[in-house]
C-alpha cells in the first residue's frame, strides 16, 4: 500500500500484523484491516496526509456525527483545526467495486453528514473511483454543477491555482454534462432508434440498387435521355422508400404485445411522411448537378458514396425533426372533469 511504510515511520498509523488491525495514532483509533471498506479508508488517510498536505492531527476517523435523535458515523473529517472545532471536508469510503447505486448512495450520505457539521467539501471513493463535491448551503442537493477536479488542498479553497483548475475543469464538461442530460430525453432517445433504423435500411436500399444499377438504367434509359433523369432520382426513391419502412415499422409496434405505447401514432406518421421527406428533397437539389451525374458516379472509389453522403448530411435534421415531432405529438391533454350526477 503507497505510504504506509513512511505512515508507520512517521507514527501516523501502526499495523498489528497479528489481529491484522490498523491503529490511527494521532487520535488512537483501532480498526480491522479484515474489513475490505477499512482497507479503502486507510489508503484515503494516507492519501489525504502524503499527497495533499493535511496534517495527521487534523484528519479523524470514524467519527459520530450527530443527526437529529440519532448518532451516525463517518468515516473520515478533515478539520481546519487540530481540535476538531472546524470541519472542512466529509470523505465516504466503500469497498472497491460496489455498484453504481451504492457509490451514490455514499455521495447522498456524505452530503447529510457535511450539512449536519457545515463542511464545507465532500470526497466519495472506493479506492478506484472517485468523486470530489462542493457544499453548496443554498443548493444542498446539488451534484453536478459543484464537482470539483481533485480534492481541496488543505486550507487551501481559496488558493487562486485551485480555483483556477476548478473553474477551467467545469467549463471545459459543461457541454458533456448538457450532452448528458440532451441524450437522457425520450423523445431523443426514440428518435436515434428511428435515425439508426433508417440509416440501416438505406445501407441495405444501397447495396441492392448498385448490385442491380445496370437493370436500373436499362429501365430508365428513356427518361435519362428525353427528361435528364440523373442519380438524384434514384436517390429520392431509395430515401423515400427508407423512410417508409422506418416509419412502417414505428407504427408495427402497435400489433406487438408489451410495445404499444412505443408505436407511433397516426398524427405521428402523417406529420413524420411530409416533414422527414423535405430533408431529402434539399439533399437532392442542393448537391450539385456534378455530384448526381454519370462521370461522377462511375469514377467514385466507393460508389455508395453517392448516395449515402447525402443522406448521412442530413441525418442530424432528420434525429431532430423526429425528436421533435415524437415530443409535440406525445404530449397528454388533460382529461376533462366530469360531472358527477347527485342522486336524488
Amino acid at each position: 500500500m503507497k505510504w504506509l511504510s513512511k505512515a508507520k515511520k512517521d507514527r501516523v498509523v501502526f499495523i498489528n500484523n497479528k489481529t491484522n488491525e490498523v491503529t490511527y495514532l494521532p487520535h488512537t483509533k483501532t480498526r480491522s484491516l479484515n474489513n475490505p471498506e477499512e482497507q479503502v479508508q486507510l489508503e484515503t488517510y494516507l492519501s489525504l496526509i502524503y499527497e495533499h498536505g493535511y496534517p495527521a492531527e487534523n484528519v479523524r476517523v470514524c467519527v459520530p456525527v450527530k443527526m437529529g435523535s440519532a448518532t451516525k458515523e463517518a468515516d473520515i473529517i478533515t478539520y481546519n483545526d487540530p481540535e476538531g472545532y472546524q470541519p472542512y471536508m466529509i470523505v465516504e469510503c466503500k469497498k472497491k467495486g460496489v455498484p453504481e447505486s451504492v457509490f451514490q448512495g455514499a455521495i447522498d450520505q456524505g452530503f447529510s453528514y457535511a450539512s449536519a457539521t457545515l463542511a464545507k467539501y465532500v470526497w466519495t471513493t472506493d479506492g478506484n473511483k472517485n468523486a470530489y463535491h462542493e457544499v453548496l448551503s443554498d443548493r444542498i442537493g446539488e451534484r453536478k454543477n459543484n464537482i470539483l477536479p481533485s480534492p481541496p488542498p488543505f486550507q487551501g479553497s481559496n488558493n487562486f491555482g485551485f480555483k483556477f483548475k476548478t473553474a477551467l475543469y467545469r467549463l471545459l464538461n459543461a457541454p458533456f454534462r448538457l450532452l448528458g442530460g440532451f441524450f437522457k430525453i425520450p423523445s431523443i432517445q426514440n428518435a436515434l432508434i428511428y435515425i439508426g433504423i433508417l440509416l440501416t435500411v438505406m445501407t441495405l436500399l444501397t447495396k441492392v440498387a448498385l448490385n442491380n444499377m445496370h437493370s436500373i438504367l436499362k429501365v430508365s434509359n428513356t427518361l435519362w435521355m428525353e427528361y435528364g433523369m440523373d442519380f438524384s432520382w434514384i436517390y429520392y426513391a431509395l430515401a423515400f422508400t427508407a423512410l417508409m419502412i422506418t416509419i412502417s415499422v414505428g407504427g408495427a409496434l402497435s400489433f406487438i404485445p408489451n410495445m404499444g405505447k412505443n408505436a407511433l401514432k397516426k398524427k405521428q406518421i402523417i406529420l413524420l411522411s411530409i416533414f422527414l421527406f423535405i430533408p431529402v428533397w434539399f439533399a437532392g437539389s442542393e448537391f450539385t448537378k456534378s455530384w448526381w451525374n454519370w462521370e461522377h458516379y462511375t469514377n467514385m472509389e466507393h460508389v455508395m458514396w453517392m448516395f449515402m453522403g447525402p443522406q448521412l448530411a442530413i441525418a442530424p435534421i432528420q434525429l431532430i425533426l423526429f425528436a421533435l415531432i415524437l415530443s409535440i405529438s406525445n404530449k397528454k391533454t388533460k382529461p376533462t372533469p366530469q360531472r358527477k350526477r347527485l342522486a336524488r
